[in-house]
């Protein structure tokens, strides 16, 4: 089992602030089928410079959205897609255009999100694997079936992954 491939950290430490579309920008996560991400659960911090911006996503339900990560497909695990708001991406070009204008070169970016359960946790593994495109290319893969009871401890994991609504 892996959690960041060395191709995923060699395409991030490349990424420029210019290159980064909002328009194309997507979190996406694989679940094990009990659990899915919540609501308001999806999110993406920004960092340029000493300036951070958190902006939550919002499910992008088109199937051409899906069919972009059909090849990370897996049998008990279901896929989800997430994008900007229209208002966000607005917002974050703008930060990008300051950012640029002032020859700010740093940046990172930070993709998150949290789960709800559909059912028992159990006891077997729970592997998430989370995405991140930037652009109108490929996903990257941030984490890679990486098992929540692994980074949660087991008395925290109901309250942590609590029932969905």
């Amino acid at each position: 089992m892996s959690h960041v491939p060395l191709s995923s950290m060699s395409r991030l430490s490349s990424l420029k602030l210019e290159d980064i579309d909002p328009a194309h920008l997507r979190v996406a996560a694989r679940m094990p089928e009990l659990i899915e991400p919540r609501r308001d659960g999806v999110k993406v911090t920004v960092t340029l410079g000493s300036t951070k911006t958190e902006l939550v996503l919002e499910p992008a339900t088109e199937p051409r959205e899906l069919a972009a990560l059909s090849s990370f497909q897996r049998a008990g695990a279901r896929l989800w897609s997430y994008s900007l708001t229209a208002a966000d991406s607005a917002r974050l070009r703008g930060l990008i255009a300051v950012a640029v204008a002032a020859g700010e070169k740093k940046v990172s970016i930070a993709a998150g999100v949290d789960a709800c359960r559909r059912a028992s946790l159990g006891t077997a593994p729970l592997p998430a694997t989370t995405f991140l495109r930037t652009d109108a290319g490929g996903f990257i893969i941030l984490t890679e079936d990486l098992d929540l009871r692994s980074v949660v401890p087991e008395r925290d994991l109901a309250d942590k992954v609590p029932p969905c609504d």
